[in-house]
């Protein structure tokens, strides 16, 4: 996979893709410890097969060749225990890094959308403030100029009618004067 296809890959598939590694690194590390396992075990057996072979040897030298083949057998195993051991622990290098990558990668990715989601969040809250305070100003001028058309009618109804007001006044100059006469 290329550098390009894993900075496409989501953050989820990364780490699928890291767990898999580190599931086929214990695999690779399960395989090595079975063979080591089994070189022990053939390392004993040959330990035992050497000492009967000496014993042997001795008799009639037929498992001279046997000792050198088996010599040669286990200089083969170790040889390849140690190729393995440098492929695993290649591999377990290459995935360390990838890995590291893949998370530095994703931590670089997750603060530019934190900051991207903040600048967002910041301009919609500026443009919903600046709509409510136009709002506000809005229905404060509207309600300011339906006072003043109504207090206009008012007095526009209370000159008209003068009549009424000298009306009220005598009425008023009624009662002053009833209530003076009952006390």
């Amino acid at each position: 996979m290329t550098d390009e296809e894993l900075r496409r890959l989501k953050r989820a598939d990364l780490l699928e893709l890291l767990v898999t590694q580190g599931k086929e690194k214990e695999a690779l590390q399960e395989k090595l410890r079975q063979a080591e396992e089994a070189l022990a075990s053939r390392r004993i057996q040959l330990d035992e097969a050497g000492n009967i072979a000496e014993a042997a040897l001795r008799m009639n030298g037929v498992f001279e060749a046997a000792q050198a083949a088996s010599a040669q057998y286990l200089e083969t195993i170790r040889i390849m225990s140690q190729e393995t051991e440098s492929r695993c622990a290649q591999m377990e290098e290459v995935s360390r890094v990838r890995a590291e990558k893949l998370e530095a990668e994703a931590e670089a990715r997750a603060h530019i959308l934190e900051t991207e989601t903040t600048a967002r969040c910041q301009a919609l809250e500026a443009e919903t403030k600046a709509k409510c305070d136009q709002m506000v100003a809005q229905a404060e001028a509207e309600t300011r100029e339906f006072w003043d058309m109504v207090s206009q009618r008012l007095e526009d109804f209370y000159n008209e009618h003068a009549g009424l007001r000298e009306l009220l006044s005598l009425d008023k100059l009624r009662g002053s004067a009833h209530e003076s006469d009952h006390e």
